[in-house]
């Protein structure tokens, strides 16, 4: 079988799961082709996709004209044109969508679907499911018309943002694409969703790389890192350290929280935030919490060690499907602090390996990290943790797309 999966980058989160998928299935005998618009990783399956200069121009005058445009539902001006796509969608058996965002137009997608190809949407983004939302985590509307969004109104000139919401919404209801889930989180939004409330989606767990889940004692992780053996660390590792739906400004608020409420001697440990990823003015100003940026790292192994060393991973997004380190974290016995969306739900336990968090409830995160670094014997549930890893590795995760696709192809060819 031959498959194309399509992103928007090949270094973010959805990026390394395309990776790490297109990596398990060539394992598992499958021919793969990754298609991307951002291609950094030296990777003979990546295949850069070439843009059109108009509609990035168009994109970049709209942005121009409105300071605080957010590109919300801007979703059909595309950045490639179909012929720059269609010869890797013709080789193709099985295409997965993992993204809309700023590449695949609604007139795009409908080409696509349109082929006689078994065609799977597999949505890491809330824009896919909304409609080109990124902002919905506490909105109501979106579940059952988008069109009414006062966002949505603010945002569209001579309506076409509202013209392109219906398009898409039309193009999906006629021609019915597959649809893969990966946690109950999401198969709960697909139910509630104005988009995909019909669908009946197949849910399958993001795979956690081999490599980013070895065993390190903390002793010798934090040797190889340069990090001191007394400190307390919290963890918190993102692409993009500012990006308000990873929820930067709550996790600052939360450690302000911390630090004036919990932190009462400030000689009882030395505790450090430990960043790994773009930086972008993400600074906090503390007097009892030190705070380290080491950028993105590009390593597994270097990615692996960092969660050996850590007490805690805080994951303050709001507005994810995953995050994938989440599942990194438990993988590596790391205890995690969320709050209570995404693939967190799934497989974090309250007081076992970490604490769920309601959405924006800053004082409460707080609290969970104090819990957590206070803690005199480490939080470890081995059963809990082979449960996670066996559901969630990288073989787990190619089988079920190979026997899901598999199957489906031959009810659409026979």
């Amino acid at each position: 079988m031959k498959y194309l999966l399509i992103a928007n980058n090949d270094t973010d989160g959805i990026g390394q799961t395309v990776i790490n998928l297109s990596n398990s299935l060539n394992i598992k005998g499958q021919s793969t082709k990754i298609a991307v618009l951002h291609k950094f990783t030296n990777n003979k399956n990546i295949v850069k996709i070439k843009r059109s200069f108009l509609a990035r121009a168009i994109s970049f005058l709209l942005n121009f004209l409105k300071k605080d445009f957010n590109e919300l539902f801007w979703f059909n001006i595309s950045t490639v044109n179909f012929n720059n796509i269609e010869k890797y969608i013709n080789q193709a058996d099985i295409i997965i969508v993992f993204t809309f965002h700023k590449i695949i137009s609604s007139n795009i997608l409908e080409k696509i679907l349109s082929r006689n190809k078994l065609v799977y949407l597999r949505p890491l983004d809330m824009e896919m499911i909304s409609g080109g939302c990124h902002f919905n985590q506490n909105c109501n509307k979106f579940k059952n018309d988008c069109s009414f969004c006062p966002k949505l109104k603010l945002n569209s000139f001579f309506n076409v943002s509202k013209k392109n919401l219906l398009l898409k919404k039309n193009i999906i209801e006629k021609l019915k694409p597959k649809l893969i889930v990966q946690n109950n989180f999401v198969k709960n939004l697909i139910k509630q969703s104005s988009i995909f409330k019909t669908f009946n989606p197949k849910k399958i767990a993001v795979g956690v790389s081999g490599a980013r889940s070895k065993y390190h004692s903390k002793n010798i992780a934090r040797k190889k890192l340069g990090i001191d053996p007394k400190e307390k660390v919290i963890l918190f590792t993102t692409y993009n350290l500012s990006s308000y739906n990873k929820g930067g400004h709550l996790l600052k608020k939360s450690l302000e929280i911390l630090e004036k409420k919990f932190l009462i001697n400030k000689k009882s440990f030395p505790l450090r935030l430990l960043t790994l990823g773009k930086k972008n003015n993400f600074e906090l100003n503390l007097q009892k919490i030190s705070h380290t940026n080491r950028g993105i790292i590009s390593s597994d192994n270097e990615l692996n060690l960092y969660y050996r060393s850590a007490d805690v991973l805080v994951s303050p997004s709001i507005y994810d499907f995953g995050p994938h380190v989440i599942n990194e974290s438990i993988a590596n016995d790391l205890p995690v602090v969320a709050f209570k969306i995404g693939t967190a739900i799934d497989v974090i336990k309250n007081g076992v390996n970490g604490y769920l968090v309601p959405c924006f409830n800053t004082e409460k995160f707080a609290q969970s990290i104090q819990k957590i670094i206070m803690k005199k014997k480490p939080f470890k549930n081995e059963v809990l943790r082979k449960k996670i890893k066996s559901f969630r590795s990288d073989s787990y995760e190619a089988k079920s797309f190979v026997d899901l696709s598999y199957k489906d192809f031959k009810k659409i060819n026979f």
